[in-house]
Order: structure tokens, then C-alpha cells, then sequence
């Protein structure tokens, strides 16, 4: 009996953790005495492939939360030539369009100028929108307007994201 309750209970860690594509990460700032938790995606390459010199472009898709207190969530490039912004002071904004199953969802999104992140809004149901399609669906798609080289979008693995985010992040939902 205990044996067959050893391989139950291994043949669901191996389980759980193979559905588990995000992975979770801790900040813990010293100074001011705060835990940040990350939980991200593989970083991921678009669609197409990028004119140089812009071949290497990935993205990451990433929700952080501080204590449990309130979270955030934005998309990490290791290159970003976006286009079709609107400038704001300091910032572009962008209307990104995400497909998560067979429907699509309106997003805005900030960038700072020469920053690699982009924001998605905290003052409105944009960031919500992300993290709610994260939690119900296994993949998403994000399409971003790359300068010269037109749409492309990313599909980020989401699997395993609702159980981190519960766990790590519960009062900030």
C-alpha cells in the first residue's frame, strides 16, 4: 500500500510540474525589508523571423506582485522596435490585440522611452485582462507592430500560471 502510494504521489509531482511552464522567481529588497515575486514565461520569438538587425528578438511575458499587496504585469524584450505609438510625455502607449482561444481582446500597453518593457496599464483593466487570460487559458498571443518589419505576435506558454499566481500573489487578485 505504501509503495502504490509513492508512485501516486510521484506520478503527480512529475504531473504537476510538467504542466507547470511558468516559472517563479523571488526579489527581496534588503534596504526596505519587501519580497517581490515574478512569475514569467519562456522567453519566446515571434512568428516570422526579424530583419536584421533585429533577428534576435524575444520576449518574455511576466506578472511581479510586492508582499502580496498589488501586481503588475508587463511584456520584457531583450530588443524593442515597436511603431505605431502614441507619444505620450515620457512614454508611448500602444493598442495591442491579444488572441487567447479562438478570441480576441483589446489592450493598452505603455512603453518609457528606451525602456525594454512593456507596461500594461495599472490604472485600468488592461493589466486584469492579461492576467485573466492567463489564468484560463494554456497559450496566448500578443501582437506587437514591429518598426519595419510589420505585425508579429508572440505565443506565450501559460500553463501552470493560475496555481503560481494564486499561491504567490493571493491578496493582490
Amino acid at each position: 500500500m505504501k509503495k502504490l502510494l509513492g508512485i501516486v504521489v510521484l506520478s503527480f509531482l512529475l504531473t504537476d510540474s510538467a504542466i507547470s511552464q511558468m516559472k517563479h522567481s523571488i526579489s527581496k529588497d534588503e534596504f526596505k525589508g519587501t519580497t517581490s515575486h515574478y512569475i514569467m514565461t519562456e522567453s519566446v520569438k515571434p512568428n516570422k523571423p526579424m530583419s536584421f538587425p533585429y533577428e534576435d528578438t524575444e520576449s518574455t511575458l511576466v506578472v511581479g506582485c510586492k508582499e502580496n499587496d498589488y501586481y503588475w504585469a508587463y511584456v520584457y524584450f531583450n530588443k524593442v522596435n515597436l511603431t505605431d505609438g502614441n507619444i505620450g510625455d515620457g512614454y508611448y502607449s500602444y493598442t495591442l490585440e491579444i488572441k487567447a482561444g479562438e478570441s480576441f481582446h483589446k489592450v493598452m500597453a505603455t512603453q518609457d522611452f528606451g525602456n525594454t518593457f512593456i507596461n500594461f496599464n495599472m490604472t485600468s483593466s488592461d493589466r486584469e485582462t492579461v492576467t485573466k487570460l492567463m489564468g484560463l487559458y494554456d497559450e496566448i498571443w500578443i501582437q506587437f507592430n514591429h518598426y519595419q518589419d510589420g505585425n508579429r505576435f508572440y505565443k506565450y506558454d501559460t500553463r501552470g500560471f493560475l496555481n503560481l499566481f494564486d499561491t504567490n500573489c493571493k491578496i493582490a487578485n
